[in-house]
């Protein structure tokens, strides 16, 4: 409905009033109009304005909880328990079963005798059974090698498996030990040493090479690669989740673009002096404004509770945070350009923020992901705008965002673009 010469026009829409002042034409009077009626369509459903508010905390909070002593564990296994029966029972085999006591990946190992061993095993509160046979030092002295048994777990076939791959190690070792003493024997007599003296030598290499193989040092070595990124497991799952949630938050102001649209409003307003891109505009600011609540709240609340680190330079959080809200608002258009209708926009909307968080590496670090997927996680929203926000907690003074908020304004640009082409070609049509 169009009134010309007087200063408002009225417009059913939806079950609601909207007046827009005109004044003359004023754009500005228009927008704002424009711009405070969307906060108040928003602000009607107030839960799910509470909700988008509270969940990212609620959500940090639950992941930091479930799931930080899986990120602290750093065993391919879990410590697991064995028997050792040790039928010799020498200075040499308890050189050899102390170093079995001070593996981390045994949790314990029970020194006993077979029978008890046996049915510990049977009872399943071991993993394996170990049995070092009466005269194993001297057999393996005279190249005999009497043969250590080892008894493993129906039930728990990598546990024993582990402890059988130990085993046959230490095998392999004490047989190049044994090959190393014979090779050193050949040659002393290819060079003509003999009698004392070669049994000396003899002597000399058996001890030598024997001891160093049943007492290496080190059976398992741990090694930690340097990461740039100095984070808490909380801070590690703000960066992740943030991203998600501020994506949420721009769907609000999408719903109401397409509602409109479907609805037949946004074709009225055509007729009216309304501009499409302050319709766009003006449902963008209302997303804007609530991942700017939904962040400063986020802010607050992980620095209080959490003592997440917000120290990182302002412009560095600034430059990010623009360059997210970019790519959020050119998301939402381009969901908004090619769902035709409020369901189709949802299902868009929702699916394609999931998809982009599993890519992206906010559920599952990208550092177990194949190779393709750490590929395809550069075309998404989440991978910079989490990998920008560990730079931040980082407070690595050598590291800013920059890199991270121009490639989120590169995707935002390419969205909207596409989102261009789609509303062009919608109206072709």
């Amino acid at each position: 409905m169009q009134y010309w010469g007087i200063e408002y026009l009225l417009l059913m829409a939806a079950g609601d009033i909207i007046v827009l002042w005109d004044n003359g034409g004023q754009e500005l009077t228009v927008f704002l109009t424009l711009f405070k009626n969307d906060i108040k369509l928003f602000l009607k459903d107030w839960k799910a304005c509470v909700l988008l508010l509270a969940a990212p905390f609620v959500f940090i909070s639950f992941f930091t909880y479930a799931l930080t002593p899986y990120l602290n564990r750093s065993n391919f296994v879990e410590p697991f328990a064995i028997a050792l029966v040790d039928q010799e029972d020498t200075p040499q085999t308890r050189m050899l079963t102390k170093q079995l006591d001070e593996m981390q990946i045994f949790g314990e190992v029970v020194h006993t005798v077979e029978a008890e061993a046996l049915q510990m095993l049977s009872e399943g509160s071991i993993a394996s059974v170990i049995i070092i046979p009466p005269g194993f030092t001297d057999s393996v002295a005279y190249g005999e090698n009497k043969p250590v048994t080892v008894i493993g777990a129906s039930n728990r076939p990598l546990q024993s498996f582990i402890v059988k791959s130990l085993m046959t190690s230490a095998a392999n070792l004490i047989s190049a030990a044994q090959n190393a003493i014979t090779t050193i024997y050949h040659y002393n007599e290819e060079a003509g040493v003999a009698g004392k003296e070669l049994d000396a030598q003899f002597n000399d290499s058996t001890m030598t090479f024997f001891l160093e193989a049943l007492a290496r040092n080190e059976v398992f070595s741990q090694v930690e690669a340097y990461s740039k990124f100095d984070l808490t497991p909380v801070e590690y799952f703000t960066a992740a989740l943030i991203v998600i949630f501020a994506m949420f938050a721009g769907m609000p102001g999408m719903k109401m673009l397409v509602s409109e649209r479907t609805s037949g409003i946004t074709k009225r307003l055509a007729a009216a002096p309304v501009k499409i891109w302050q319709i766009v505009l003006s449902k963008l600011l209302v997303s804007i404004l609530l991942v700017v609540l939904q962040f400063g709240l986020i802010i607050i609340l992980t620095a209080a509770v959490f003592k997440n680190y917000w120290g990182a330079p302002v412009g560095d959080v600034l430059l990010l945070f623009g360059g997210l809200v970019f790519a959020i608002c050119a998301w939402s258009v381009f969901v908004a350009a090619i769902s035709p209708t409020s369901a189709s926009a949802d299902a868009i909307g929702n699916l394609g923020i999931l998809t982009m968080a599993v890519i992206g590496g906010s559920i599952y670090p990208l550092t177990s992901m194949p190779d393709f997927v750490r590929g395809l996680s550069r075309l998404t929203i989440n991978r910079w705008a989490m990998d920008g926000f560990m730079v931040l907690f980082s407070g690595n003074e050598s590291l800013n965002t920059g890199t991270q908020a121009l490639m989120l304004v590169i995707i935002g640009s390419v969205l909207f673009i596409l989102a261009a082409g789609f509303m062009k070609l919608a109206q072709r049509r």
